[in-house]
């Protein structure tokens, strides 16, 4: 997944936060309860890495990739269903599909930059939250799990506590490679 290649250098955003031990987030849902039967997965971006969230525009779907194109004011932008990839995985190429018809079943739609300035977006099904998630609570997902789970685009994840009885919440980071394990 060459967009989740951008790495984000994990900072304390004074600016952001009152709190130096935390690190500001979007959080996100991508539902997996109509590919299986898990429950939804929850990804978070650093704020940092955010451009900003936007309605999303139509997108033009390159069939069984995940992969599709907007159009956002003057500019193209790339955008990445991460619902896809739970089905497909990274089992197909774009040399291998086909232009689908232009869909919008997404209501917004966040902006990002890979390395190379190239604007890109991850759609989403619901308003993403800011939330300030510990430091002490992110730790580094193993490859096999990845793998497994078809999340190999997210290297570390925030285990948070919940009342005794509940299960704590799990939310992959998206952008986290280069955090210090």
């Amino acid at each position: 997944m060459t967009m989740f290649n951008t790495t984000l250098q994990l900072q304390k955003l004074s600016h952001t936060t009152t709190n130096p031990n935390t690190l500001r987030v979007l959080v996100f849902r991508v539902s997996a309860t109509s590919l299986s039967n898990e429950e939804d997965y929850l990804f978070a971006l650093p704020v940092e890495g955010v451009l900003k969230v936007v309605s999303c525009p139509p997108i033009n779907w390159a069939m069984d990739t995940g992969l599709g194109m907007s159009d956002l004011g003057s500019e193209n932008v790339t955008t990445l269903d991460l619902r896809r990839e739970f089905l497909l995985g990274n089992s197909k190429t774009l040399e291998d599909a086909r232009v689908s018809t232009v869909s919008n079943c997404y209501p917004f739609l966040i902006l990002l930059k890979t390395r190379t300035e190239e604007r890109f977006g991850i759609p989403v099904t619901g308003l993403p939250l800011l939330s300030d998630i510990p430091l002490s609570t992110i730790r580094p997902v193993s490859l096999s799990y990845r793998q497994v789970a078809k999340i190999n685009f997210a290297s570390h994840m925030a285990i948070l506590p919940q009342a005794e009885e509940k299960k704590p919440i799990k939310i992959f980071l998206l952008g986290m490679s280069n955090i210090n394990e």
